[in-house]
């Protein structure tokens, strides 16, 4: 068995969470129609929400929020707008989730944690990764990582293998050196193990209720209890997590 070396980390409900993801989603649409409507566009926030999601949850895509708007741009008509346009509405629609993004419980102390025991520490996540930077840095934990992998900036989404292995070559570590810690059973869970990493899925927020596709190496209810799985994978201490 090979000595643990390293823990990625899915993003978005395992290490941060939003307490208010429907009104914060809301605020980013109401945020996005104004730039919209100077623009001489005109949609409701609601629906313009559920476009916005549906560019960034398509399974064709792995491009950038700029891409994205693009786009969002071109199906409103729009021709006529500058580079500054672009980066207004990009940050309008995220400024909200920058404002009303919380860490998940314990999650500064179990990096600290993690750091203190001399181990690689990434994170891998179907993002943006210019809107994931303030966030880190705003809650404090930014100065743990040693990777961020985040699929605009890369081209490759979750669960292709790609961006996994592409993590493991920037940790230098190989698969079996390595545990994944994420909250969805297909993107973080299966990906993670098809690529041959340890799992630890977290059951909180809303895939939880998800049914696994493969049987996670743990799982765990709180961040907290990963400095055990960690120290067992480790030390081969033995014993139930």
């Amino acid at each position: 068995m090979a000595k643990l070396k390293g823990v990625l980390f899915d993003y978005s409900h395992t290490l941060v969470w939003f307490p208010r993801i429907k009104e914060t989603g809301l605020a980013a649409a109401r945020n996005a129609q104004k730039v919209l409507s100077e623009l001489g566009a005109s949609i409701e926030p609601s629906k313009l929400g559920s476009l916005v999601v549906d560019f960034a949850h398509r399974t064709d895509s792995v491009g950038s929020m700029e891409e994205e708007f693009k786009e969002i741009f071109s199906f409103f008509g729009i021709k006529n707008y500058s580079q500054n346009d672009l980066k207004e509405i990009i940050w309008a629609w995220w400024r909200p989730f920058v404002q009303n993004v919380r860490a998940r419980k314990g999650a500064g102390e179990l990096l600290e944690h993690l750091k203190s025991m001399r181990l690689k520490i990434g994170i891998v996540a179907n993002i943006w990764g210019d809107g994931m930077n303030p966030v880190l840095e705003r809650l404090d934990i930014k100065r743990f990582f040693d990777i961020l992998v985040a699929s605009s900036d890369v081209g490759y989404k979750k669960p292709d293998p790609c961006i996994f292995r592409l993590a493991l070559d920037r940790l230098e570590l190989s698969p079996e050196e390595v545990i994944m810690v994420g909250d969805n059973p297909k993107t973080d869970i299966q990906a993670a193990h098809d690529v041959g990493m340890s799992t630890v899925r977290l059951m909180r927020g809303p895939n939880r209720i998800k049914p696994d596709v493969v049987n996670a190496d743990f799982k765990v209810k709180n961040l907290s209890t990963v400095a055990a799985i960690v120290c067992q994978k480790k030390f081969g201490r033995a014993g139930r997590i």
